[in-house]
């Protein structure tokens, strides 16, 4: 949502908390936990520590895909990650 906010693009900020606020959507607390967690993946694997966040999460959250362009992410163990850019449409 930066980029919208930045740009002062009321139509998207709209969209994205449409998005944020949808029964699709579900926002986690930031848990000491969770953040230990992202630590230790950001120790491992050296992904930054926003990616190391959305990885602990989907892992602690038990999702079932993560959807991503960055093949960076299937070094994480116990993530199920799909690269949009290797699908074939």
């Amino acid at each position: 949502m930066v980029k919208p906010l930045r740009d002062g693009d009321e139509v998207l900020q709209w969209y994205f908390q449409e998005l944020f606020n949808s029964t699709e959507v579900r926002l986690v607390p930031a848990t000491r936990a969770l953040w230990e967690d992202a630590a230790e993946i950001r120790a491992g694997l050296n992904l930054r520590t926003p990616d190391a966040l959305h990885a602990a999460t989907s892992i602690q959250e038990r999702c079932t895909l993560f959807v991503t362009n960055d093949g960076a992410f299937r070094r994480v163990v116990g993530l199920p990650v799909v690269v949009l850019d290797e699908l074939k449409v």
